[in-house]
């Protein structure tokens, strides 16, 4: 039984990759596929013209170039640490049995014999120079034993032609010789370095013969005790001619898209090119100011959770250095509010900004208050410093001004079970900032292609007067009953220091009225404690799930599936931004919940693709017993 049921299952974990033995396959099989595409056909009688060609090339090889480090590692800590995770994962679906044959499926290759499973491996990838830049991918492996190695990588590398050929006068050097051209493997500080390139590429061969690539465990030793999986983007290896190539390609064609459409508003043209301009800028500061960026990912199974980060490392002495170690800043305002837990949804944001951002954001605010000056203000009025809308956007601006932005937003489970929108946003303190708010308020109002109904000092939370902006439809669609309970309104209002916002129907009143008295009964100790993140994310799926009913779950198949997954205490999915010593860190963190579901997914489908393997043998074996009586029929075994 147990024989049946692995070798039936060979064919989900050649699509999942689950085991390491696919994986090692996998990594084998992406410098196969780079280097196919720079491979040769088999060789043949070529003109004469095109073999001097081609000793020409050859002549002027050295005048390209490999680049001494890697653009993009990608580096896996060890075969046994994989192993553990996909046991770990599984054991919390409570699926143990799939890990099992996950490991017993490392038969296929060779149960990676002459591989050490307890050291890191993975891919360097080098760029050749030239004037189309190509990459040079060079796969790590940690080896025990040489010939044992070998056996195995003759089992992992698709195809019967392959040959292994020690270099002469050469004992860490070997030659594969296959359909897909040769490929040559060094062996250096217990490790293979093998490179997979197009027929005689002499730069690439010179380079995995002769350089020196170090020893993978120690170059890679943050990496692998950090993560189990990492991605690394070294900015460093590249060249700056290079780089500012790069740039005036990448530059022409975002500008070729920045211009007015057919059909394009002047408004729109203007934001979306504005905005276009700024992330062009945003990837030219990226590559000046950042030295490297990691997307890495680890299983922490005493705390049952994952973890994913992008970190990002500036330049030593950099403007991006000095932005991002002054992120912090000051408690937020509203740390009360943001440190209320089990939220559906909860974002906040209390950090300073460098002067470089703030000239963007100011940049934007500048375009939103001209906006909103030419839809509701006269050419006179426009022309006055004293408007509503310039003592509306004054406050706001100084604030920016002053290098700090301080903003939460909270997506609210009621009583009612439906959901309800609050938040406030920090501003510089100004005692015309109510007024302003209610001149905007009005004049929106009286515009005569307004379709809203507006409802001014419709309410009154905790001494500040809310302005309610109704939608033209008074019917809720199915959406909106079931997670906001009825028709949304838009309740703003503001005191002279906060602009405070809640949306939904009733209830979003009584959550934003609860959030700004549990803000307002703070003691002052409590009020300067920082507790959430610079920049923070939260999100939690059960009460999402609580707006369904027991026979809704069930009857949904990927609903019960989640039902299964996620209590109250396992689904949390926490999104963070801080500095570090050299940069900065994005990190994303997940509860048991998402892990367990993972195995759940996997298994789900492990199981449909057992069930269409039986019904395929079964039909098969359907049809050769029909087969079989058609046979017996024509000969006339039935009449006898």
């Amino acid at each position: 039984m147990r024989t049946s049921c692995i070798s039936g299952s060979r064919g989900i974990f050649k699509k999942t990759l689950l085991h390491c033995g696919r994986l090692l396959s996998l990594l084998v099989l992406i410098c196969l596929c780079t280097s196919t595409l720079l491979a040769q056909e088999p060789k043949s009688e070529k003109p004469e013209a095109e073999k001097k060609g081609e000793e020409q090339e050859k002549k002027t090889a050295g005048l390209e170039t490999i680049l001494p480090k890697p653009l993009l590692i990608i580096n896996i800590a060890s075969i046994e640490r994989i192993l553990s995770d996909i046991d770990f994962i599984f054991e919390l679906a409570a699926r143990p049995e799939i890990a099992e044959i996950a490991s017993a499926s490392l038969a296929n290759v060779n149960d990676l014999e002459g591989i050490d499973r307890n050291k890191n491996l993975g891919v360097e990838l080098y760029l050749k120079t030239g004037l189309i830049p190509q990459p040079v991918p060079t796969m790590y492996l940690p080896v025990k034993k040489v010939r044992t190695f070998l056996d195995t990588l003759e089992v992992m590398i698709p195809g019967d032609e392959e040959t292994f050929t020690k270099a002469k006068d050469r004992d860490d050097l070997y030659i594969i010789d296959g359909r897909r051209g040769n490929s040559v493997i060094r062996f250096q500080d217990d490790y293979v370095h093998m490179l997979f390139q197009g027929v005689e590429n002499e730069t690439s061969l010179d380079m995995i013969s002769s350089r020196d690539f170090g020893d993978p465990a120690q170059k890679m030793q943050n990496l692998s005790a950090d993560y189990d999986l990492a991605f690394k983007i070294d900015l460093n290896a590249i060249p700056e001619l290079m780089r500012t190539t790069f740039l005036g390609f990448f530059r022409t064609a975002i500008e070729t898209q920045l211009q007015q459409r057919d059909g394009e508003s002047l408004a729109a043209y203007e934001l979306r090119r504005m905005s276009g301009k700024q992330n062009l800028e945003n990837i030219e500061y990226f590559l000046s100011e950042g030295q490297e960026m990691v997307f890495g990912g680890r299983i922490e199974k005493e705390a049952k959770r994952g973890v994913v980060d992008m970190l990002i490392k500036a330049r030593p002495n950099s403007d991006l250095a000095r932005a991002v170690k002054n992120i912090p800043g000051k408690a937020s305002y509203f740390s009360v509010i943001t440190a209320r837990e089990n939220l559906p949804l909860a974002v906040s944001a209390s950090m300073n900004i460098a002067r470089r951002d703030r000239l963007i954001y100011q940049k934007y605010l500048n375009y939103f208050e001209k906006q909103l000056g030419e839809k509701l203000l006269t050419e006179e009025e426009r022309l006055q410093n004293t408007s509503s809308i310039q003592q509306f956007f004054s406050p706001v601006k100084t604030m920016v001004d002053k290098g700090h932005i301080d903003v939460f937003t909270q997506l609210v489970s009621t009583p009612t079970k439906k959901f309800a929108l609050i938040g406030g946003i920090k501003v510089a303190p100004s005692s015309n900032l109510p007024a302003a708010l209610l001149d905007i308020i009005n004049r929106i109002d009286q515009l005569p292609d307004n379709k809203m109904r507006i409802f001014t000092n419709a309410e009154t939370v905790q001494g500040i007067s809310l302005h309610q902006v109704q939608p033209e439809s008074e019917t809720a669609d199915d959406k909106q009953q079931r997670f906001l309970g009825g028709v949304p309104s838009l309740y703003i209002g503001a005191d002279n220091e906060v602009i405070w916002f809640a949306m939904g129907t009733e209830i979003a009143v009584a959550a934003l009225n609860e959030a700004m008295e549990t803000l307002n009964t703070a003691t002052p100790e409590a009020r300067k404690e920082q507790r959430t993140a610079p920049v923070q994310m939260e999100f939690h799926i059960r009460p999402w799930l609580n707006l369904f009913s027991e026979a809704e779950i069930q009857e949904s198949g990927i609903m019960s599936i989640l039902d299964n997954a996620f209590q109250k205490e396992n689904d949390l999915v926490l999104v963070t931004t801080q500095p570090t010593e050299t940069g900065v860190r994005t990190r994303i963190q997940f509860d048991e919940g998402y892990l367990k579901l993972l195995g759940i997914a996997i298994s789900k489908r492990f199981d449909r693709n057992q069930e269409r393997q039986l019904e395929q043998k079964n039909k098969k074996t359907r049809e050769l017993e029909k087969k079989a009586q058609e046979l017996e029929k024509n000969l006339g075994i039935e009449n006898n």
